[in-house]
């Protein structure tokens, strides 16, 4: 069968009607492609009726989107600013022992003198001082010679890159005990490729200089700042940033967020939500310079801080409300990859990710800490909070956060929102507790939040549905495969289920749904994916012991026994992989009614396999280049063509063919798995009917869809992925291939279509 054949890259995916489309007219009929009349003699036979009826048959609109969480430096990497440390604020932290960080750590002196204070003679004085007197203070001295340089190199997994007429805009809070003239330079040490001279004198100011590239280079530059005179000159929150960007994000990483057309981003953990101690756990007020006002957290605040800005159209005063200079960095607990230190300073922090949750047309899907810090990989230790009141300084803070989200001017936060610069709410529809967390993190903490009336209120006002911490494995789920005997047998319960019956038994509440969606968490084999796409189909659909899931992080790990070559770089992300992970997401869409939500997890970590805290990721990243792994394509697939009601289907096989593949899990144990998997949809926005099939096989199929009565136009868009079982795309080459067109010519509402072994198909038909 001919095939419409093209390399995959970064604009192949499109809207999935495009190609009819631009074939449509009123006066011309649809053509397409290839002709697909029904096969005489398939292999297998996909019938689809009606939508199914009910809340049984709705999909959830918010199915499938991305989990964003600052892990493998995916923070550094997004963040257009390219300075490492530019307020100097970095400290060794008590995780590890025997590293060299500190305060200047990223800077180079040379003529100069760099030495990092903490006074109330910084940029913000006392506007940020909390109520136990402490400050947010950290800014550098530099006594500096006459030619004397202050250097920095970016981010070691993200250096420093510029593209030649690409404009950047450097700022930094500057004071200077004399007059002298700033040079601001990128160079390699030879090659100059951009520079801009700035006057400074005087007292605070920021200073704001937009330069254009004047050449493309990577590797090997530094930021360079050249002082012309003696003196002592103060420096906070220096920044490069480039104006290839979307609200914030470099674009050619924002462009392939965009492009996968998530329906939420999950943000910020993940295990940094936690911590290992007060000092990592993810501060969302910090993040955007809240200062603990009083001695309760209901006080917190957002201070305005009004300064000179010194432009190259001159000065003016300007008022700001959570500038980065007033965040303070936290201690990710991502740091101890061997004894790198890995700061979490808040250049995204949560009004940058409700922006950009904005901008690609998804709600934001929040979590916070619930007071209890990592149990995987600490001691599950209560946090002291903000304000040293424990797990209620924690449900304050969540309740703050929804009002900053989505109150209006009139409320506090809202109006914090808003002067920082977003008058209108942001679109939020689930709050996250806590995290991976178990035993006593379901009445000592989350159960708090529940019991808290002020809390409520404001989740019952808004509209934002609670989110309960799973176990971290997929044997904690209900519906998992226990295979401690010959014939695995589902299991009937989970850590979260068996938590929320507990408190339904007390009374407390009348079902497992007003408990919260369950947060599923699993990080298995592909062949355990196989064994389970078909996990959430049994689950309760009525009554008290009814309940939703969020799927917030999976993804396949490369540990399953199959013959190929898995020694390169970039094995972990596989297509074998991306075919289980397609499986098990037919099963999440066929079960959406249930599952409500799901995201890939991590979705970023550098090509450097070195510099990963995790190796199973959906996108490697350079500082200027991107690996978009086959795992990604899947992704893409299932969120551009995600229905929104379930079809009626059933699937029938040629005498003598069977759903099955032999394949071997990590124990090297012989299991079988089906080699089918599809799920049918109807899209209520366009009324096309969308059939997606997984065939995981090594064998080609011949597969009839057959559409019954429904109005056809006779065009359907195809959206298929094929590669090799152990093909990885790398920065050298994508080895997973798209086949993109349209099919016609259908006999009686039935298509065959030729489905290779080792593919994903999505098969649009348009309806009239």
């Amino acid at each position: 069968m001919k095939r419409i054949f093209c390399l995959l890259s970064a604009g192949v995916f499109g809207a999935t009607a495009l190609l009819a489309a631009a074939c449509a007219s009123e006066e011309t009929p649809l053509k397409p492609d290839e002709e697909t009349p029904a096969f005489a003699d398939a292999d297998v036979t996909i019938s689809v009726g009606g939508a199914e009826t009910g809340a049984d048959g709705a999909i959830s609109d918010e199915l499938f989107g991305v989990f964003l969480e600052d892990i493998n430096y995916a923070s550094q990497a997004l963040d257009d600013n390219m300075v490492e440390n530019g307020s100097f604020e970095q400290d060794k932290g008590t995780a590890f022992s025997g590293a060299t960080f500190s305060e200047t750590y990223g800077w180079t002196a040379s003529g100069a003198a760099i030495t990092v204070l903490k006074d109330a003679n910084g940029v913000m004085g006392e506007s940020y001082k909390d109520y136990q007197n402490r400050y947010n203070l950290s800014y550098a001295s530099v006594a500096a010679t006459a030619g004397g340089t202050l250097t920095n190199e970016g981010y070691v997994p993200v250096p420093i890159a510029v593209e030649e007429g690409t404009d950047y805009v450097f700022s930094a809070f500057m004071k200077s005990s004399a007059e002298t003239t700033v040079t601001v330079s990128v160079t390699d040490g030879t090659t100059v490729f951009a520079t801009v001279a700035i006057p400074v004198s005087g007292g605070w100011k920021k200073y704001e200089r937009t330069v254009t590239a004047t050449g493309t280079k990577a590797e090997g530059l530094k930021l360079e700042l050249k002082f012309s005179a003696a003196a002592t000159v103060c420096l906070d929150a220096v920044s490069f940033e480039t104006t290839d960007s979307t609200v914030g994000i470099k674009n050619y990483l924002y462009n392939a967020v965009k492009e996968l057309e998530p329906k939420f981003v999950r943000f910020p953990g993940g295990c940094i939500t936690e911590g290992e101690n007060y000092d990592q756990t993810y501060d969302w007020k910090n993040s955007i310079g809240a200062v603990a006002s009083a001695a309760n957290a209901g006080d917190d605040t957002v201070p305005a801080l009004t300064y000179t800005l010194n432009t190259e159209s001159g000065e003016r005063e300007e008022t700001t409300y959570g500038e980065f200079v007033t965040r303070k960095a936290n201690v990710n607990l991502w740091q101890n990859n061997g004894n790198e230190y890995y700061p979490m300073d808040y250049g995204i922090g949560f009004y940058e990710y409700f922006l950009l949750c904005e901008s690609l047309h998804a709600s934001a899907l929040p979590v916070v800490s619930c007071g209890k810090n990592c149990q995987g990989q600490s001691d599950g230790a209560s946090l002291q909070g903000r304000h040293g009141k424990y797990v209620a300084d924690y449900i304050r803070d969540a309740a703050d956060l929804i009002e900053f989200a989505k109150g209006d001017t009139s409320t506090k936060w809202g109006k914090i929102r808003a002067d920082m610069g977003h008058e209108a709410p942001f679109e939020m529809n689930y709050l996250g507790i806590g995290n991976e967390q178990w035993d006593d993190y379901f009445t000592a903490y989350y159960e708090k939040f529940l019991e808290d009336d002020y809390f409520m209120g404001k989740c019952e006002q808004y509209g934002v549905q609670l989110i309960v911490g799973n176990h971290q494995e997929l044997v904690h789920c209900e519906g998992s495969l226990d295979f401690s005997t010959d014939t695995p047998t589902p299991r009937t319960s989970g850590i979260a289920k068996d938590a929320a019956l507990a408190y339904m038994g007390e009374g407390k509440i009348t079902s497992l749904g007003e408990y919260g969606v369950q947060d599923h968490h699993y990080y298995n084999s592909p062949v355990d994916f196989f064994l389970h796409a078909h996990m959430y189909d049994n689950y309760t659909r009525t009554g008290a012991n009814r309940y939703e899931v969020f799927v917030g992080e999976y993804s396949a790990n490369n540990t399953h026994m199959v013959t190929g070559n898995f020694s390169n770089l970039y094995a972990v992300n596989n297509w074998f992989s991306a075919l289980s992970e397609a499986a098990m997401m037919t099963g999440f869409e066929r079960n959406g009614d249930i599952v409500k939500l799901a995201a890939y997890a991590p979705m970023f970590a550098p090509v450097d396999a070195g510099l990963r805290h995790w190796q199973v990721d959906m996108m490697l990243f350079t500082n200027t280049e991107l690996v978009r792994t086959a795992n990604y394509y899947v992704q893409q697939l299932f969120m551009q063509d995600a229905g929104t009601r379930k079809l009626q289907s059933t699937v029938s096989w040629k005498e003598g063919l069977k759903n099955e593949m032999k394949l071997r899990d990590i124990t090297d144990r012989a299991v079988t798995a089906e080699s089918l998997y599809y799920v049918a949809s109807l899209d209520e926005a366009t009324g096309d009917y969308i059939v997606k099939i997984v065939n995981a096989g090594t064998e080609d199929l011949r597969v009839n869809v057959s559409l019954g009565s429904a109005a056809l136009t006779g065009i359907a868009d195809v959206n298929e992925l094929l590669a090799p079982r152990d093909a990885v795309n790398t920065l050298e080459k994508e080895s997973l291939y798209s086949y993109r067109k349209t099919i016609g010519a259908f006999t009686d509402g039935t298509a065959g279509y030729e489905l290779l072994g080792g593919s994903v198909v999505s098969l649009r038909f348009h309806t009239k």
